[in-house]
């Protein structure tokens, strides 16, 4: 019986020490990135579109623009390209596009569609 004891106590000794669960959980991010600063302009070899994509929680993931290329829709990955700034070239006749971005933790924010500049000349 007394071994029985003894084997019970180091369980509970050890159980506190910092050798299982890693401490404390993170609180979940269910907090979506936030978009800002979205410009988009016609540039010779199609339509720009960059933004400022953050994330404080988990990071960003991906960020994508969702171009509506005649009547059909087109999703073009957009790259960073600087601190927190993403960007595409989209086809020059995207007359309207979106943007999606996506956290670590599988939160999305979309933005609403918006007009795209016409293309440069010569049409």
């Amino acid at each position: 019986m007394r071994k029985l004891y003894t084997i019970l106590g180091l369980s509970v000794m050890l159980a506190g020490c910092g050798g299982g669960g890693g401490g404390a959980p993170l609180p979940p991010d269910n907090t979506p990135p936030t978009i800002s600063n979205l410009s988009i302009e016609a540039v010779s070899n199609g339509v720009q579109i960059s933004a400022t994509v953050q994330d404080a929680e988990t990071g960003v993931a991906s960020v994508v623009a969702v171009a509506v290329v005649g009547s059909a829709s087109q999703t073009v990955v957009m790259n960073l390209a600087s601190a927190n700034r993403y960007q595409a070239t989209l086809p020059p006749n995207t007359a309207r596009v979106s943007m999606r971005a996506t956290d670590r933790a599988g939160n999305t924010r979309e933005t609403g569609e918006i007009v795209a500049p016409p293309p440069l000349p010569p049409f």
